[in-house]
């Protein structure tokens, strides 16, 4: 990656919960197979914030993407007129959180090693320590980081 800007999207956190980790302690928090970074990983930065409707509730990541509705019900689902407007509220919140400089900034891990489809993804993705993620559902533009 180099210091153009390329959409992404996906899971991201904040890079307060990943500076200063080792690629074996990053794995651990995010909850990627064991070894999944040995190759090492690209760092992303969000140069611009997604607006509401561009992400999601990914839950912490104890819980793997993929079991997300299954421990938190369907968060991202609002049923009626009074949730939807307490979720965007909710989003909005969120977004005032992030910024695009320093330790508050959205970053995404991209593992050297790629998803594998013969490996299930409960094997593939185990539980992480729980920092919080968010899912980007439309790309956003990032560039390439060193933490």
């Amino acid at each position: 990656m180099s210091h153009s800007t390329v959409p992404l999207k996906g899971f991201f956190t904040k890079q307060i919960y990943l500076q200063g980790q080792t690629l074996v302690e990053i794995e651990r928090r995010l909850g990627f197979d064991s070894g999944r970074l040995s190759q090492g990983a690209w760092f992303a930065a969000a140069t611009v914030l997604p607006n509401p409707h561009e992400f999601e509730f990914a839950g912490y990541s104890q819980v793997a993407g993929h079991h997300t509705s299954e421990q938190y019900g369907d968060i991202n689902n609002p049923k009626n007129k009074h949730e939807e407007d307490a979720y965007i509220l909710q989003k909005k919140a969120i977004i005032n959180t992030w910024k695009i400089y320093g330790s508050d900034r959205l970053v995404k891990v991209i593992p050297m090693i790629g998803h594998s489809y013969h490996m299930g993804q409960d094997y593939q993705y185990p539980p992480g320590s729980g920092i919080p993620q968010w899912r980007i559902i439309s790309p956003i533009y990032c560039k390439g980081i060193c933490m």
